[in-house]
Parts: C-alpha cells; sequence; structure tokens
C-alpha cells in the first residue's frame, strides 16, 4: 500500500498469502494454496486482493480476516497469473489470461479488452499517469495499447529473450523497462517502446528477474537478479551500483516501492520479503565533495589505503561485481589514512563505497596480484 504505516500482500508456493500490518507490526495468512500474485487496494488499504494457481481470484475486505472468491471471466490463466488494479478508477480490476480482461465492480463482472493473445500472459502493467497505456507479455512476445484496449493492442518489437517484468515509469506513460531472459538482460524505451536500449552495463552475469522504478526525480531504476538488486538512474549513466546490503544470496522475483515512505520491498524465493530505505537522491555524488579523498594504490593487492583532509566520520562499504558485500566500516575517520585488509580479494573489479551524513561517493577499485 501507499500508506504509512504499510500493508503488505504477498503469496508464497504451497504457503498461501499472507499480509502484513505496519499499525500492529504482525503477519498474518489469509488465502490457502499456492500463494501468487496480489495486491492492496489503492483507495482503501483494508480491502486485499489474492490470487492462487491458474488465476483464482478473491478479495477481502477486512485485511484477511475473511474473504470471498471472485467469478472469473472463464478459462484460467498461467500459473502466476497478472493480476492489477486500476492507477485512477476505484474498484476497476484487471486479469490477464489468453485476453486481457477489466472489471469495473471489484470483479462482478467482466469484460475482454483485448485479443487472445494464443496463450495466457505472464505480465500486465497499467501506466500509472495514463491508465489508457497497458504493456502485456507473453514469453518473449510484448503487447501494447493507448486506448485502454478499445481497439487491438500492438506489437512491440527490438529486444531478445522472454520477458520476465515489465515496469512502466511512474510519470512518463512511454519510458517502460523490461527484464529478459536475453543476454542484455534490461532494456529501456523512451518512446513507448519503439526503439530499446540495452541496459546491461556493468550487470553481473545473473538472470534479470524484476525491474521497478522509483518516482525520485533522477529515473530512479532497480533491478532484481536471482543474486542481489541492482541501481541506476541519470547521476551515474551506464553504471549500475550494489543495492544489496544485507540481503541474503537469493532470488529477487518482485520488487515494490511504498512512494509515501521511500521503502523498496523485494520479495525473495524462498527467504521471505526484504525491506529497504530506497536509495536517497539527496545524498550528492558530486564529488567536489570528496575531492581530495583518495585510494591507494590502485590496483591494490594486499592493503587498501583510504584517505580524506576531513575528520567527518564516515561509513566504508566494499562491494565485488555481484553486489556482495566484503567489507563494512561505520564511524570511522580517514583523516590520517585508513587501511582495509584486501588479500583475502580475488583479481577483479570492486565498488567503494563512502557515506557521510550529507554526501557518498563510489569509486572503482581493482584488485592485482
Amino acid at each position: 500500500s501507499q500508506t504509512d504505516p504499510v500493508i503488505v500482500t504477498g503469496g508464497a508456493q504451497d504457503n498461501g498469502s499472507s499480509t502484513y500490518d505496519g499499525n500492529t507490526g504482525l503477519w498474518k495468512d489469509w488465502l490457502g494454496a499456492d500463494g501468487m500474485e496480489g495486491f492492496v487496494d489503492k483507495d482503501n488499504p483494508s480491502i486485499l486482493y489474492g490470487t492462487s494457481q491458474f488465476g483464482n481470484m478473491y478479495r477481502s475486505t477486512n485485511t484477511g480476516t475473511t474473504y470471498s472468491g471472485i467469478g472469473g471471466p472463464g478459462g484460467s490463466g498461467s500459473w502466476v497469473t497478472p493480476f492489477e488494479q486500476d492507477p485512477v478508477v476505484t474498484n476497476r480490476i484487471y486479469v490477464g489470461y489468453a485476453n486481457v480482461y477489466r472489471s469495473n465492480n471489484s470483479g462482478g463482472s467482466w469484460t475482454a479488452i483485448s485479443q487472445n493473445f494464443g496463450g495466457n500472459l505472464n505480465e500486465l502493467k497499467i501506466a500509472s499517469s495514463n491508465n489508457q497505456v497497458m504493456y502485456a507479455s507473453r514469453g518473449s512476445n510484448l503487447f501494447k495499447t493507448t486506448d485502454g484496449g478499445a481497439t487491438n493492442w500492438s506489437t512491440l518489437s527490438g529486444f531478445a529473450g522472454n520477458i520476465n517484468s515489465i515496469a512502466i515509469h511512474p510519470t512518463d506513460p512511454d519510458k517502460v523497462a523490461i527484464a529478459t531472459t536475453g543476454a542484455q538482460k534490461v532494456y529501456v524505451s523512451t518512446d513507448g517502446g519503439a526503439n530499446w536500449n540495452s541496459y546491461l552495463y556493468n550487470l553481473p552475469n545473473f538472470s534479470a528477474l524484476a525491474v521497478v522504478w522509483e518516482n525520485n526525480g533522477n529515473d530512479g531504476l532497480y533491478v532484481g537478479l536471482n543474486y542481489g538488486v541492482f541501481y541506476i538512474d541519470n547521476t551515474f549513466p551506464g553504471d549500475w551500483q550494489p543495492f544489496s546490503n544485507n540481503l541474503p544470496n537469493v532470488r529477487v522475483s518482485e520488487l515494490e516501492i511504498n512512494e509515501t515512505t521511500s521503502k523498496i520491498y523485494a520479495g525473495t524465493y524462498g527467504r521471505g520479503l526484504w525491506i529497504s530505505d530506497a536509495y536517497d537522491p539527496l545524498l550528492s555524488l558530486n564529488d567536489n565533495v570528496f575531492e581530495q579523498l583518495t585510494l591507494y594504490p590502485n590496483p591494490a593487492s594486499n592493503t587498501l589505503n583510504i584517505d580524506w583532509n576531513t575528520s567527518d566520520e564516515v561509513s566504508v562499504k566494499i562491494f565485488d561485481i555481484n553486489g556482495k558485500q566484503l567489507h563494512y566500516s561505520k564511524g570511522v575517520s580517514l583523516l590520517n589514512g585508513f587501511d582495509i585488509d584486501t588479500s583475502s580479494y580475488a583479481n577483479g573489479v570492486y565498488v567503494v563505497r563512502i557515506n557521510t551524513v550529507n554526501a557518498v561517493t563510489v569509486r572503482k577499485l581493482i584488485i592485482n596480484k
């Protein structure tokens, strides 16, 4: 939910759907079977929607204390069926089977708003800034409508791989990101899918499973892999930042952001739900703040020294290229130099992140023995 305190619903295979209430700090189960896609009503966080396998839909009006089934449009969907709420119209929901269906009365009746796509859909997203713009996918096929499905959806191309996730920018319906099984992993289009740019850059060689934009004014984009989370925005184009501090080495299958609290949630396969502060664009990445900061030697071998001509306390983190945190020191001064033992690090490229209260810098470190 976009509220503070937050309400969360999520599904677990073989273990149904559960909900977390930020008012009490407690979890409770509210659906059985295989817990699949679900969401919290945008207008009333006491209303939960959930699905079990193949698109069976349910609704609770009391935060999961009781629930009732929602009659579907006929047929069934994918193992994990796309299930979404309209970002503008109250009580309007959508489900993706072989067609996209819309209900204007919380599932009481349904209308097809797309052609038959020849098989069940895997992903469906509606633009929060223009609810007439929607993107849907089936395997490697991506479809789009700009009129809410009044006419047939168009087919988009220019990327490779099956689509694991779709994210539409919060303020621009023509800016869309997809996570794919292709070699380029992540693609971004700024013209509604007519053209695509690879966002592979420095991502490690893991599968891209989830993408989400943050409405932070810098086009912040997160990607969840089957090993960690990475972040990129306009302040460091072409350079993904590791964003997996304290996250276990686990498959990240979904990412969601509560813009009200600036928190990001990572749904994992096997290790539950994790939460973090979102990347803070107010932290300056302008190296003028750290103009006199030096890392030496670089390339390093067994020891790295960090030196800065100020007594401000900092935190120092070192990540490998896969986003795994290898070092963390906090409340240290770099005024007289600060040594870090790197003797156990393998040859390669690493990321050093140094924070003060008001600023952050990210430096590249090379280990060469």
